[in-house]
């Protein structure tokens, strides 16, 4: 890969200065860094979040982790802190601030919930509606469709299965208006999870937009507009990538410390064509406070009711029970309509956490104590547990004067001190654990590089375009240096060896391995598998 030669004397006087000023640049950078992390907390911080930040810039720089951390607080109606630190978009430098919206993935399930709640008030549809009922037209043969409901699909217990659908909205853009109805035909039921058994997926929300997109005969992205965002004035949010491109707002770049570069953007970057209802929208920290707020005082910001107090209260009406596996330091017992809930410092909380490439998103408050904590960043994999410890820390301090955590004897100084103790140890903890990546990210390139191939024909065989009536047309293709790649909608990879018989590795999803398996027939290769999904070869 790399080539080498000999330099001269004027040469390697040209190299050292290259270097002298590469390494200035570094500096100046670092330098420009550290104040981000400084400057960007907002001017009516509480005081008791100081060490907070200092905490978040010691993590990021000791774990060279560029990428950005908008923090929320709210209590009592009011956002009580934000903090803002790193880069947005590390390639120009942009700091994160109050205007820099992020994608939030799978925390759009609340909103989208509770526009179905709201549309239900209006008298607008009903969540005990039918499949058979909400699609007429198709015929539901591989279960029992009158059996599940509009409720069943928003609190995962549908016990049903897409993958095709859930590919299409979320990671090709394959679709129309016309292919997602033809998805949904294709439902089946899910072979791990029996109806009205809790399992989380994304293929319930995109069933239920399908509908809803008829039934209110307006996308769900312009319903959360008119429904959602507009009376909380949540003017920096939007369920369109297109409109934060057109109104120049600073939309967070994907990164993932997992990366082998973890400062340059993973590839695949939210189109509108892949912003679907289980994890399609983009927000500020201050829009999703806002959000928040209305949650923790019944529908209620700045004492004017601007959501009905009843829908807002059903929202966070337990439906279901869980399997009771948690996520950190979060227990979840149950679900209502888009939350989880579990206890948390000895109280009742409801959050909602969203995952996707190169982005984390943290929605949680605790109705008793009107306490809410909003956390965005724009990495995968470091970003869950830096926000663990961020939620530790907000909490602790945002519960410290509550009576019911206050201790005999202890004044709330030294029990803030104490917090912030322990808070630091379990920082230190994750930056000796993440100083570790780099080698573990260059030992797991190193087994893929080395793997051996198991194809049993020549790679220009594999070559070709493969078809799939719903889900479009995968395309191979052999480069001049004998490799393969593949293009699948908005997903595309480099083919790499795998340890199974004419099959492939591809990294479709960043950071994230899929397994492709070829067909063969009569040594032609006749079709291709990737998670269940059947494509045919195109013949010339």
């Amino acid at each position: 890969m790399f080539k080498t030669c000999k330099l001269g004397v004027a040469n390697l006087r040209l190299l050292a200065s290259l270097r002298q000023l590469k390494a200035m640049r570094m500096l100046l950078r670092t330098l420009f860094f550290s104040s981000v992390f400084a400057a960007q907390v907002h001017a009516s911080s509480a005081s008791d979040f100081t060490e907070l930040g200092k905490l978040i810039e010691k993590t990021k720089r000791a774990t060279n982790h560029q990428t950005g951390t908008a923090i929320a607080v709210v209590k009592d109606g009011k956002v009580i802190y934000q903090g803002y630190f790193g880069f947005a978009d590390i390639e120009r430098e942009a700091p994160v601030d109050s205007d820099t919206v992020f994608y939030i993935a799978s925390a759009t399930k609340p909103f989208f919930a509770l526009n179905a709640l709201l549309q239900e008030h209006k008298g607008t549809l009903s969540t005990a509606t039918s499949l058979p009922a909400m699609f007429p037209d198709l015929a539901f043969k591989r279960f029992d469709a009158n059996a599940v409901s509009l409720r069943h699909l928003l609190t995962h217990t549908s016990g049903l299965d897409n993958q095709p659908l859930a590919w299409a909205t979320a990671f090709t853009g394959i679709h129309d208006a016309t292919s997602r109805l033809q998805l949904v035909a294709q439902t089946y039921p899910d072979s791990t999870a029996a109806r009205d058994t809790f399992r989380y997926t994304n293929v319930g929300y995109n069933i239920a937009s399908v509908w809803l997109d008829q039934q209110v005969k307006m996308p769900w992205q312009q319903q959360l507009e008119a429904n959602v965002f507009r009376p909380l004035g949540m003017l920096h949010t939007s369920a369109y990538i297109s409109e934060a491109e057109a109104k120049k707002w600073l939309l967070a770049r994907p990164y993932s410390v997992m990366s082998t570069n973890r400062n340059q953007a993973l590839y695949l970057e939210k189109s509108d064509a892949t912003m679907q209802a289980a994890g399609g929208m983009i927000a500020t920290a201050p829009d999703l406070a806002r959000f928040l707020i209305a949650e923790l005082n019944g529908g209620k910001i700045a004492g004017k009711q601007v959501l009905p107090r009843q829908v807002v209260g059903k929202s966070q009406q337990q439906q279901t029970k869980t399997d009771g596996k948690g996520y950190e330091d979060f227990a979840r017992d149950g679900y209502t309509w888009g939350w989880y809930q579990g206890q948390y410092n000895g109280r009742r909380m409801l959050h909602h956490f969203g995952g996707f490439a190169g982005f984390h998103a943290h929605l949680s408050f605790i109705p008793e104590a009107s306490v809410g904590l909003v956390i965005l960043n724009n990495e995968d994999f470091l970003a869950g547990k830096l926000s663990n410890l961020i939620a530790d820390y907000a909490y602790g301090v945002a519960l410290l004067n509550s009576a019911k955590d206050a201790k005999p004897g202890h004044d709330s100084p030294a029990q803030r001190d104490a917090l912030i103790q322990a808070v630091s140890a379990r920082f230190d903890a994750l930056i000796e654990k993440a100083t570790g990546l780099d080698a573990t990210v260059a030992d797991q390139e190193k087994i893929l590089r080395e793997r051996q191939w198991q194809l049993s024909l020549p790679r220009s065989a594999y070559a070709g375009t493969y078809t799939h009536t719903l889900s479009g047309d995968i395309t191979i293709e052999l480069d001049a240096d004998d490799q393969l790649t593949l293009q699948w909608g908005r997903l595309r990879a480099v083919v790499r060896a795998y340890s199974k018989k004419d099959c492939v590795r591809v990294e479709l999803i960043p950071i994230s391995g899929q397994v492709v398996e070829f067909q063969i027939e009569n040594q032609s290769v006749i079709g291709v598998l990737i998670d269940g999904m059947q494509f045919d070869r195109q013949r010339p």
